[in-house]
């Protein structure tokens, strides 16, 4: 499985917003997309929730292939994520609506999931689960053949990720958001976030021998986040923009 960091952080000079892109065609969030709006052919986008920095990418996506693509791109989401994005998005005064628009054939469709339930978006198989967050927050498991992801999405909480890695054994790596440093432990909670006061314990519990992805640090506390995470390496790693995986 291939992993295109498009963003990681927070819009910022020399930082942009979430997105990944997997196998060259699925988005996983849909943050700053920079030249791969213009030259991916994304096939299905995946959202995790309704902040800003994980979909403000979508309407100038949307802008770009208008009247190119030959079939609706499935946006996927649970109920309350797409509702959001029609309601306070694409409600044809933020901007035009693109679920209905143009009328000979739309560049978006929803396509609305249930947590837990297995469903296929090309090669890969994937099932949600919800997290805790200060707005509905879904994480993904995403499955290709013997290999598996799981993004945990933004979230206050790595407890809801513990079963899920004894339950699949396929998992090879680990998106993992942290925002704030350990300082601001009170803000991140406030905020829906982790810091790195979670890492030790996660990692005991889950038995420490899968990567960590660390992704979604706020830009002004990107040195002070690494510093705090220094002890964890090389299991655990940040990503950065621009950089390409594979697990």
């Amino acid at each position: 499985m291939k992993i295109q960091v498009l963003g990681c952080c927070k819009e910022y000079p020399g930082f942009s917003t979430t997105a990944f892109l997997l196998n060259n065609h699925l988005l996983l969030d849909a943050g700053d997309m920079g030249e791969v709006s213009f030259k991916a052919q994304i096939s299905h986008i995946l959202i995790s929730h309704s902040h800003f920095d994980h979909i403000n990418g979508l309407p100038f996506l949307g802008e770009i292939i208008v009247g190119k693509n030959q079939s609706p791109i499935p946006i996927i989401g649970p109920a309350q994520v797409l509702e959001c994005l029609h309601d306070h998005i694409f409600n044809n005064k933020i901007w035009p609506d693109l679920f209905q628009l143009p009328l000979d054939g739309p560049v978006f469709q929803f396509q609305e999931i249930s947590p837990d339930k297995i469903f296929s978006a090309g090669e890969f198989q994937i099932t949600s689960f919800p997290m805790s967050h200060s707005v509905p927050s879904t994480g993904y498991v995403i499955c290709e053949k013997d290999k598996a992801l799981l993004y945990s999405a933004d979230t206050d909480s790595v407890e809801e990720l513990i079963p899920i890695i004894k339950r699949v054994k396929e998992i090879n790596a680990i998106l993992l958001e942290i925002s704030f440093p350990k300082r601001l432990k009170n803000l991140a909670k406030q905020t829906g976030h982790l810091t790195p006061d979670c890492l030790e314990k996660f990692l005991k519990k889950t038995g420490g021998n899968i990567p960590l992805l660390i992704f979604h640090m706020k830009p002004l506390y990107v040195n002070e986040i690494i510093e705090e995470c220094k002890q964890f390496a090389p299991i655990v790693k940040m990503v950065q923009k621009g950089e390409i995986l594979f697990i």
